[in-house]
């Protein structure tokens, strides 16, 4: 007994040392219920500290292209309501949590976080995750049963650092593709990206909910205030200005519910007021 507790102290120790998906997959073999018991602490539910003009909630945003779009104009939109709020757009073009070998994800944004100290963590990725996933531990071929574990440890990799650095998470669910293949990966992540945001205490957002055609299938415009109206670019996958926009303002609608002290700053008070009752 005294040896396993041993060898599991050492484990602990080194955690802090290791890429933080290897540790929580090699603590999983010392626990009961293997990796998913080791699946790390709950993220927080609530701010943890109040905001101000003068100290802005720190916004941070990581993922794929998709995710730079939607950060654009998060801070475009954190502006133009007047929260209490600062974006700061981390994600990267051509990224993904499957290929740590181009991008590391899980490790840049360890990085990131002991840097920026976000109160936030906005998430998007999957877009460019349909390939085998290449970690330093090693590899899952893309279709083979092993895929979707390593898949998942990527996924706790980056929840286990947004918990450890106190932050909530919204962690957004892709919305269909207007490539079929591309569109059955993403229907196939999504549920993967709620479960373990559901284990973590993540807000999982998908986007198919205001996004989507009829019966969630992909449509480049939908009916928004009577009007058919253009949400996608030509290639199927990205969202012009309107639908990024779409998709800023329906998050930031969801952090004031959950966040509400995004919403104070000097001289608006009133404004906040306005907003609260809008959103009740």
């Amino acid at each position: 007994m005294w040896g396993r507790v041993l060898a599991l102290l050492g484990l602990l120790a080194a955690c802090g040392t290791t890429d933080p998906g290897a540790a929580a997959q090699d603590l999983g073999a010392f626990l009961p219920g293997g990796a998913r018991a080791a699946a790390g602490p709950r993220l927080p539910q609530a701010a943890a500290r109040p905001f101000s003009a003068a100290d802005p909630a720190r916004i941070l945003v990581i993922g794929d292209s998709l995710g730079q779009g939607f950060g654009q104009f998060l801070d475009r939109q954190v502006v133009a309501r007047g929260l209490a709020a600062r974006v700061l757009n981390r994600a990267r073009v051509s990224t993904g949590l499957a290929r740590a070998d181009y991008y590391d994800w899980p490790a840049a944004f360890a990085a990131a976080a002991a840097a920026l100290a976000p109160d936030i963590v906005v998430a998007h990725f999957g877009a460019n995750d349909m390939q085998t996933v290449i970690r330093p531990e090693g590899r899952a071929a893309f279709g083979t049963p092993a895929w979707e574990e390593a898949y998942r440890i990527q996924i706790r990799a980056i929840l286990a650092t947004a918990a450890a650095s106190g932050a909530m998470l919204w962690w957004i669910g892709p919305a269909p593709d207007g490539n079929a293949g591309l569109n059955r990966h993403l229907a196939r992540i999504n549920p993967i990206f709620a479960d373990e945001a559901a284990r973590a205490g993540a807000v999982y957002f998908p986007l198919a909910e205001f996004t989507a055609g009829e019966g969630g299938a992909f449509a480049r415009a939908i009916e928004l205030e009577g009007r058919l109206v253009t949400i996608r670019t030509g290639d199927g996958s990205h969202f012009n200005a309107t639908g990024y926009t779409l998709v800023a303002d329906r998050l930031i609608d969801d952090m004031l519910r959950r966040v509400p002290a995004l919403l104070v700053n000097p001289g608006g008070e009133e404004l906040a007021q306005v907003l609260m009752l809008a959103l009740q």
